[in-house]
């Protein structure tokens, strides 16, 4: 009878014990993967650290390029100073419609210039200089027509200045601001 004492025993006292055991070490496992995964993540951290902040910088570079807002003063003051600095008269400023893009806007300009050959390459080439970003197509040369004038070429273009669309990137629709 013993024996049956001691099966019962097992049965009422030690069984249950054993199911919530194993219980307690499938749980332990689970806890355990959690904490190598969470480690894992914990080692990555200062290498995306790292990559935000290099995504940070180019992000304040880009913004240096591409503004958040269109300002007209600053853009004509900008190449107002570039057209004198290079020998040039700025004969005309005409901000054309903007074309707004997912990520941007485009901001044309037409401009009329009046000057040298040369002191044309030098305007240029300071555009290209600017921290701001401006592209220049539709170039249109002509010599002269007046002996008397500023210079030997007149010149008609459109200077394409950036925004930076601060909605579009963020996943709402907007325009410039």
């Amino acid at each position: 009878m013993s024996g049956l004492a001691v099966a019962a025993a097992w049965q009422v006292l030690l069984a249950p014990e054993t199911a919530d055991l194993s219980a307690r070490e499938v749980h332990l496992a689970t806890a355990r993967a959690e904490v190598a995964k969470a480690a894992a993540v914990a080692q990555q951290l200062p290498r995306v650290t790292r990559e935000i902040a290099s995504l940070e910088q180019a992000l304040d570079r880009t913004t240096a390029v591409l503004p958040d807002e269109k300002d007209a003063q600053d853009v004509l003051r900008q190449l107002h100073t570039l057209a004198s600095d290079s020998a040039l008269n700025l004969s005309s400023f005409t901000p054309k419609p903007v074309v707004v893009k997912p990520q941007y806007t485009e901001w044309p300009i037409e401009l009329g210039l009046e000057g040298g050959y040369h002191d044309l390459g030098r305007f240029f080439d300071r555009i290209a200089g600017l921290p701001l970003l401006i592209s220049v197509s539709d170039l249109h040369l002509k010599a002269a027509s007046q002996p008397g004038g500023r210079g030997s070429v007149t010149v008609s273009c459109v200077a394409t200045t950036y925004v930076f669309n601060h909605a579009a990137s963020a996943g709402t629709t907007g325009g410039v601001r």
